[in-house]
């Protein structure tokens, strides 16, 4: 693997790639430490720090949140909501394809129908910004009502209108910069945008997380056996996100072609591969990012009902665990309805000469890969449901503690998911291109392939 990445550096394309990426990290890194201009940083400090050890909702509310801005909540940074709009309008204008038939057909209409609804996405993007940008800053006012908890009211230096105006500018700004920053990764980059800025956030919640488990062992509140089922979750979680990511279903294909001047045919075998998971990780961060707005419409609206409908959006409780579990469910399901084409495909192989044996061309073929993506997907959601909550049930067994909640949301299916799936496509596409300029990739060593075989 080291020769793979010192293979890298050798090759110009892969070599400028990982360093615009990395550019782009750091920037982005840079707006999620940049306070709020006319935030009172002491009064911040002293909010944070009572919400970690008096309020156990504003914990989980506060560190969930945190987690996916990189960190940039709690420090109330201009890059706060950073890439997290963009996935929100991603997840609407998912929803809203099949519904619309103008939107159907663009998504159909090949490169231009999607550049117009990646397109739309960004306005939609711009306005989920200017809205959620507008309420936090009138929310900042008086964090006690958003929050839960008392005080804290000289947050804001100068309240007023032109307090709102002046954030609302600045954060709108900022998150639509993370966005354009995402798609120049995309274009330019290593991997894809959305998922590698997503990946640094949780990633820069580990030193927190791992001082977390030290302290807790220091303290003995956890002996060495609990420390090794923290590892062990690590590790677990990890080989069976590889397992799941690398799973296909290989579906044999033969190709018909001219052997001779006579026009005899030859059968040449190939296959085609049905990846178990079609989707990815996308149904784990759109889950992901959904199940963090009921909370804190909750804690906004207050009263009776707010106090019986928030126990069954609690973090790590049993209703949690079902309504994120079933959500990424749907997601996956959807996904792969929407972007798995299986007339398409079958229109392609045609074409081409190739054809799935005991199968006809045509319909009959695209029937057997919808009903084989069908059956492949059923399995591999229930696994990625299992890896996403099964380590919080241990997790909760184990008694994290809500003044920990770092520990149980790093440690967690979720975060693990992301960062691994996120980190494995990104090796599959610095394979590919290792491979194409005749060098061995992550999988068989670095090598320098013979350019005669």
């Amino acid at each position: 693997m080291l020769s793979a990445f010192q293979n890298m550096l050798k090759v110009q394309d892969l070599r400028k790639k990982l360093l615009y990426t990395v550019w782009v990290i750091v920037l982005v890194r840079v707006l999620k430490n940049v306070p709020i201009p006319g935030i009172d940083l002491n009064v911040l400090a002293d909010l944070m720090d009572y919400v970690k050890n008096q309020s156990e909702s504003a914990n989980k509310l506060v560190g969930m949140a945190n987690v996916f801005s990189g960190g940039a909540l709690q420090k109330l940074a201009i890059g706060v909501l950073g890439i997290m709009p963009y996935i929100t309008a991603s997840i609407i204008m998912q929803l809203m394809t099949p519904v619309f038939p103008n939107l159907e057909k663009l998504q159909k209409d090949g490169s231009h129908g999607r550049q117009k609804l990646n397109q739309y996405t960004r306005y939609m993007t711009i306005v989920i910004c200017a809205v959620q940008s507008a309420m936090m800053a009138v929310a900042m006012h008086t964090p006690s009502k958003l929050l839960g908890v008392p005080g804290f009211e000289d947050l804001v230096i100068n309240k007023g209108s032109a307090f709102v105006i002046q954030t609302t500018i600045i954060v709108t700004a900022s998150a639509i910069l993370i966005m354009w920053l995402g798609e120049q990764i995309t274009d330019k980059g290593l991997g894809n945008g959305a998922s590698i800025i997503i990946t640094i956030n949780v990633l820069s919640s580990m030193p927190q997380a791992f001082a977390a488990v030290y302290s807790k062992y220091q303290e003995g509140e956890w002996n060495l056996v609990q420390i090794l089922v923290v590892v062990g979750i690590l590790f677990i979680v990890t080989a069976a996100t590889v397992a799941l990511v690398q799973g296909m279903r290989k579906i044999p294909l033969k190709y018909a072609r001219d052997a001779s001047s006579r026009n005899a045919m030859i059968e040449k075998t190939s296959y085609l591969p049905l990846k178990v998971n079609h989707a990815g990780v996308m149904p784990i961060i759109f889950a992901s990012a959904l199940m963090m707005f009921p909370p804190m419409i909750i804690n906004k609206i207050g009263g009776d009902f707010a106090r019986t409908v928030a126990p069954y959006f609690d973090f790590g409780s049993t209703s949690y665990l079902i309504i994120q579990g079933v959500m990424i469910l749907v997601f996956t399901f959807f996904w792969v309805a929407t972007q798995f084409n299986p007339i398409q495909i079958a229109d392609d192989l045609n074409r081409s000469g190739a054809f799935v044996p005991g199968h006809r061309p045509g319909e009959p073929t695209s029937t057997f890969l919808n009903d084989t993506m069908t059956r492949i997907t059923v399995a591999g959601a229930i696994f990625l449901v299992i890896l996403a909550l099964l380590p919080y049930v241990l997790m909760n067994a184990m008694g994290s503690g809500s003044t920990d909640f770092i520990i149980t949301q790093f440690f967690g299916g979720t975060s693990l998911l992301i960062m691994v799936g996120v980190v494995l496509q990104t090796m599959q596409q610095i394979e590919v291109q290792l491979v194409q300029n005749n060098y061995d990739g992550f999988i068989t060593g670095g090598r320098l392939r013979s350019r005669k075989g």
